[in-house]
C-alpha cells in the first residue's frame, strides 16, 4: 500500500485502555534514558516543530489518545497515537529487546510529532503500523 492511498481522516479506537500504554510511558523520562530529544524522530515536513519550553515533558502533555495498541515485552511494540496539549499530533512507539526486566537499557522509544495529522499517517507510520491502526480503529464521528 502506498502512502498516497492511506486514509488521513481522523480514526479512533472504540475503547481506549490507558493501561495498555502505561508501562512504557512510565519509562519515557530522562532519568531512565528516554528524554524527548532521544525519542524524537523528525518528519521532514515538520523538521523544526517547536515542542515548547526546555522542560517539555512527554508524556505529561498528552491531551488525548486516539489509538493505543498493546505491546508485549521482547515480541511486539506498544504504540500510541494522539494529541498533545499544544495541538501537536504524536505517534509513540516503544519496544523492549528482551522479555524480562524493564525499559532501562533494554529498549527503544520513538516519538514522531506534527501539526498535521496526515503527516503522522503518511510519514511516521510504516506499513505494519498503518495496517494495525486501520484494523483497530474506526472513522471518528464528530
Amino acid at each position: 500500500m502506498t502512502s498516497n492511498s492511506r486514509i488521513v481522516e481522523l480514526r479512533k479506537s472504540d475503547n481506549i485502555d490507558y493501561d495498555k500504554i502505561g508501562f512504557p510511558l512510565l519509562f519515557a523520562r530522562p532519568q531512565f534514558g528516554y528524554s524527548v530529544s532521544s525519542m524524537i524522530r523528525h518528519i521532514h515536513t515538520n523538521r523544526d516543530i517547536n515542542l515548547g519550553p526546555e522542560n517539555f515533558t512527554f508524556p505529561d502533555t498528552i491531551q488525548e489518545f486516539f489509538w493505543i495498541s498493546d505491546g508485549e515485552a521482547g515480541k511486539k511494540p506498544w504504540i500510541a497515537l494522539g494529541l498533545l496539549q499544544n495541538n501537536i499530533y504524536f505517534l509513540y512507539k516503544a519496544q523492549m529487546i528482551r522479555p524480562s526486566t524493564t525499559f532501562v537499557n533494554n529498549g527503544h522509544m520513538n516519538l514522531w510529532v506534527s501539526t498535521r495529522y496526515s503527516d503522522i499517517i503518511h510519514f511516521a507510520m510504516d506499513s505494519s503500523i498503518y495496517k494495525l491502526y486501520i484494523e483497530e480503529t474506526n472513522l471518528a464521528l464528530n
